[in-house]
C-alpha cells in the first residue's frame, strides 16, 4: 500500500442473517456480492458528507456472514484517527448502508424471535461504514428500491401487495356480477347497484304476475343480495386498509376486525372513527417532556408561549396550587 492508503489486517463481519436493531433482517443467502464489489467504499459512521473514509478488500461470503478487511484512506480528514481507532480496538464494528431491497417477505415462517419487520431476501448495499455500535442512532441504515426511492420500513410490514390483491379480486367479482367491464371504476359499480335496487323496489309495487314469473323475482332478489354482500366486503376491506395506513390498527387487529365486522361497514366505520392514531413511545415521551416543562413556566411564559391559553387552563385544572402560586407572583393577590 502507498502512504495514501493503509490496509488493516483485521477481518470484520459486515452483515449476517440475524435480527438487527430495527427489527428486520437481511438474509446472507440473498446478498448480491458482485454489486458491492463494483465500488466497495465506506464512511465513518455513515457520514457521507465527511468523504470516503475507506474501501473494503478481501470481501467474501462465508457461512452465514459477509466478511471483509478495511483499507483506510489516510487522505481523509480523519483518516489517521480512523486508522488508529481501528488498530487500537476502538472501532470494532461495521454497518452496511444504502441498502437496495430487491425482494422481501413478510412470511411468519421466515421470522426469528424478536423480529418485528420483514425479511429482506434479495439485497445489496452501496457502502459499509466503520461504526462504534452497529445499528445505533449514529449508524442508521436506509432502505431503497431498485429505482433509488427510499423505502419506509412500515410500508414493507403492512403487506400492501396482499391488500391490493384483495381489492382487485373484490372489484372483479362485483364487475362480473353486474355485467360490467373488468376495469369499471367504483362510481360505475355503485350506479349499477343503485339501478338494481330501484328495479327490485319497482317490482314490489306492481303486479309481477304479468311481468315476471315468481322464480325470476326470487332470482333477481338473490342476485341483489349477493351484490350487496360483495359490496359490503369491499367497503370493510377499504376501511381497514385506510385504518392500517393511518396507524389506527395493526395487521393482527385488522384481521380480527375483518371477521367481526364482515358485512357491517357502517358499524366498522363508527368504531374506527373513534380509535386514535397510534403514537410511538418516543412521541409520548416528547409530549410528556413538553407538559413537564410547562409546569415550570411563569405567568409571562404562558402568555408568550401559549397565547391561546390552553396550557394555562390545563394547569389550573390539574395543578391548582401551582396556578395560584404564579398568579400571586404576577398580580400580588
Amino acid at each position: 500500500m502507498t502512504e495514501q492508503l493503509k490496509k488493516i489486517d483485521k477481518e470484520y463481519v459486515l452483515s449476517d442473517s440475524s435480527v438487527n436493531e430495527y427489527g428486520f433482517r437481511l438474509l446472507t443467502s440473498g446478498y448480491q456480492l458482485p454489486e458491492f464489489q463494483k465500488n466497495p467504499i465506506g464512511y465513518y459512521m455513515h457520514q457521507r458528507d465527511k468523504g470516503v473514509a475507506l474501501k473494503w478488500d478481501d470481501l467474501k461470503v462465508e457461512g452465514d456472514a459477509l466478511w471483509g478487511k478495511p483499507v483506510i484512506n489516510l487522505l481523509n480528514e480523519r483518516g489517521a484517527q480512523t486508522c488508529a481507532e481501528v488498530e487500537n480496538g476502538f472501532l470494532n464494528a461495521a454497518s452496511v448502508g444504502h441498502i437496495v431491497v430487491l425482494d422481501y417477505s413478510t412470511d411468519p415462517e421466515q421470522m426469528l424471535p424478536g423480529q418485528t419487520g420483514p425479511t429482506i431476501t434479495r439485497w445489496y448495499n452501496k457502502e459499509c461504514s466503520l461504526v462504534d455500535i452497529p445499528g445505533n442512532g449514529n449508524a442508521l441504515t436506509k432502505l431503497y428500491d431498485a429505482q433509488e426511492n427510499e423505502i419506509n420500513l412500515v410500508d414493507l410490514t403492512r403487506e400492501r401487495p396482499v391488500l391490493n390483491n384483495l381489492h382487485l379480486n373484490l372489484t372483479r367479482e362485483l364487475n362480473k356480477a353486474l355485467n360490467l367491464s373488468a376495469d369499471a371504476d367504483g362510481a360505475t359499480m355503485l350506479a349499477a347497484i343503485k339501478t338494481m335496487n330501484e328495479r327490485v323496489a319497482a317490482a314490489k309495487e306492481v303486479d309481477l304476475e304479468n311481468i315476471l314469473l315468481r322464480s325470476d323475482k326470487d332470482a333477481l332478489q338473490a342476485q341483489l343480495d349477493n351484490l350487496n354482500s360483495a359490496h359490503a366486503k369491499y367497503e370493510v376491506a377499504a376501511l381497514l386498509d385506510r385504518a392500517l395506513e393511518d396507524g389506527r390498527v395493526t395487521i393482527l387487529l385488522k384481521e380480527k376486525l375483518a371477521t367481526d365486522y364482515a358485512g357491517k361497514p357502517q358499524e366498522l366505520k363508527s368504531l374506527l372513527s373513534a380509535m386514535p392514531a397510534y403514537r410511538s413511545i418516543a412521541e409520548h415521551l416528547k409530549q410528556t417532556n413538553r407538559d413537564n416543562a410547562a409546569q415550570q413556566w411563569k405567568w409571562d411564559d404562558f402568555e408568550t408561549k401559549d397565547p391561546a391559553g390552553n396550557k394555562l387552563k390545563e394547569l389550573k385544572a390539574d395543578n391548582p396550587d401551582r396556578y395560584q402560586q404564579i398568579f400571586k407572583e404576577k398580580f400580588g393577590s
